[in-house]
């Protein structure tokens, strides 16, 4: 459960300068002439809300039953939802249920799995200087199927994951990888129904990461640059295209993951065809 969170996402930091905190989100900044009153006004509250790449990948394959064949449309819109849903960071879970429950890293801190998920939705929010407690549980809530019922989760700091103060959570101080180098080939989907209404969705997906120039080059970055001196294109969009026709395949990719995911297609569904995740399961394909 949620075995390398310290070695997922958390130790991918692109560089950090010597004497300089890495905050992890950054935001542009405002040239105008900003009056002490101004500077004095706390960040706005954000709210969760569910982005449309999520939405637009699935109802594109709703209809769709057992062991789908992949199209290139598929990939295409499955790295962005993928992309857009922060899926590096998605938590190893079985049911809201058990976030109640430790792995081992969890222990040493003195906490239980919920500290993932607070990890994750921070993420999935694009970093807000500060989230409520209620729209933290809201968001948990929202994004994570219960097998049973929600209890109210702990509310606390995570040391690694997230603080927690005045009844807020923002992410713990540390470095993020470039989302837009990082690509999420689906492998596998697999479509079950549920008793009327409901559909599972069980997707296999390969987590890619291509350092830019500021890194030696692997294996990867070379085969992208050879492939994109092929192709007459830039480096990203030579990624993608290949991501989209299945060849990034060819290359050893950084993690994967099986995703469960259920939608309710009755029309009392407030969710919609937004995803609403199971479980899910990570390796580290490098170790």
């Amino acid at each position: 459960m949620f075995k390398d969170y310290k070695t997922i996402c958390i130790a991918i930091i692109c560089f950090v300068m010597l004497g300089t905190v890495i905050t992890g989100c950054h935001h542009t900044a405002n040239t105008d002439t900003i009056s002490n009153d101004e500077q004095k006004q706390e960040p706005s509250e954000v709210q969760f809300t569910f982005y449309p790449s999520g939405a637009d990948f699935i109802e594109s394959i709703i209809d769709k039953r057992g062991n789908v064949e992949i199209t290139d449309d598929m990939r295409k819109k499955f790295n962005l939802f993928a992309r857009d849903y922060r899926w590096c960071y998605m938590p190893d879970m079985d049911g809201y249920e058990s976030f109640f429950e430790a792995n081992e890293y969890a222990k040493s801190f003195g906490y239980n799995n919920f500290g993932f998920a607070v990890f994750y939705v921070l993420h999935y929010m694009k970093c807000p200087e500060k989230m409520s407690d209620d729209a933290m549980q809201s968001a948990i809530q929202s994004l994570f199927v219960a097998k049973d019922s929600y209890q109210d989760m702990p509310h606390q700091v995570y040391p690694r994951l997230a603080n927690y103060e005045d009844g807020h959570y923002s992410l713990w101080p540390e470095g993020m990888p470039d989302h837009n180098r990082k690509f999420y080939l689906l492998t596998k989907l697999d479509i079950v129904p549920h008793e009327t209404d409901g559909v599972y969705i069980t997707v296999h997906t390969k987590e890619y990461y291509f350092h830019d120039s500021l890194y030696e080059p692997g294996e990867n970055e070379k085969w992208l640059a050879e492939k994109s001196q092929e192709l007459g294109i830039p480096e990203m969009q030579a990624a993608a295209k290949l991501l989209a026709n299945g060849e990034m395949e060819e290359i050893e990719g950084r993690y994967e993951f099986e995703t469960i995911i259920y939608i309710n297609n009755s029309g009392e569904n407030p969710h919609g065809m937004n995803p609403r995740f199971v479980s899910s399961r990570s390796r580290d394909i490098e170790l």
